[in-house]
């Protein structure tokens, strides 16, 4: 079988990627009481996207969910938006883009979901000590309290990337098997593996 083009479109995985997508962005509407702390499918949606779709559309749905997440959060408390964070998620992309868009293998996919999580734990509690959200003080004392600070909330982070991640690449897999063979991922052959590194 002839290996897939890059640029062809994939309506099954669009619509899984942008449907996951809405549902991450309405999760901010949840109450606290019915959501685990900081748990978000946002970054698994972006290393999905990046990694069955080109990077572009990817970055359409990882920005208008980012868009309507914030708008939500913005209505409901009152929270102003934290660039640093956009920032940080689009560190999923990349990673998802540069290193799983031709596996299927569950080691690499949750390492990039790891991955994933580390990059937007320190790009945007970075970004919190520089824009002071407590005062931690713009020392590297500040900075490494605003780090210690943030360990709590990186265990939700972590957990719902890798459960979401799972999920995503999962019902993937499993659709473009079972009814979208145009979507399957193409096995590499083993004298291209080396080049796609």
């Amino acid at each position: 079988m002839a290996a897939e083009s890059p640029s062809s479109w994939k309506p099954m995985t669009f619509l899984l990627a942008a449907g996951a997508g809405s549902l991450a962005a309405g999760s901010a509407l949840l109450p606290e009481a019915v959501r685990p702390w900081n748990f978000a499918a946002i970054g698994a949606v972006g290393l999905f996207a990046a990694a069955r779709l080109r990077l572009l559309p990817a970055l359409v749905i990882l920005g208008t969910m980012l868009l309507a997440k914030d708008l939500f959060i913005f209505l409901k408390f009152g929270w102003q938006p934290e660039p640093l964070s956009w920032l940080g998620f689009l560190g999923y992309a990349l990673i998802g883009s540069a290193f799983l868009r031709k596996t299927e293998n569950p080691f690499p996919i949750a390492l990039g979901a790891i991955g994933g999580s580390l990059a937007f734990f320190v790009v945007s509690n970075f970004g919190s000590w520089l824009m002071q959200a407590l005062p931690y003080g713009y020392s590297l004392a500040g900075l490494a309290d605003c780090y210690e600070a943030a360990i709590p909330f990186y265990r939700g982070t972590l957990v719902g990337d890798l459960l979401c991640t799972a999920t995503l690449f999962t019902a993937h897999a499993v659709l473009s098997r079972a009814w979208f063979p145009a979507e399957r991922l193409q096995a590499i052959p083993a004298n291209q593996a080396e080049e796609t590194w």
